[in-house]
């Protein structure tokens, strides 16, 4: 794997993680014991992203936020994607023009 595509999935996985937290989050709305849960990202020296969950405080905005935090972590899933993709291309290309 080079880094763009170690980068592009340290991202994916990050999102993942995100979305999963968020989703954990909206599901529990009703427990009264529930844990909020929040995702601690990190740059790592070697390029991409390491994220953690974490718990999170209360808040009584937090529904909406994590509506929003939904939508933000699926953009960046589908930005991480795409650079996937590309980086596929782009190796099929030289592929290509090196066989």
């Amino acid at each position: 794997m080079n880094a763009i595509t170690g980068i592009a999935a340290s991202g994916l996985r990050a999102a993942s993680a995100g979305m999963q937290a968020a989703a954990h989050n909206i599901a529990n709305l009703a427990t009264l014991d529930a844990t909020r849960q929040a995702v601690s990202m990190s740059a790592q020296q070697t390029g991409g992203v390491s994220a953690t969950v974490v718990e999170a405080s209360d808040d009584p905005a937090a529904p909406v936020e994590d509506v929003a935090a939904m939508l933000t972590y699926r953009a960046m899933a589908g930005a991480n994607l795409v650079v996937l993709k590309i980086a596929d291309q782009t190796l099929g290309s030289l592929l290509d023009v090196r066989a």
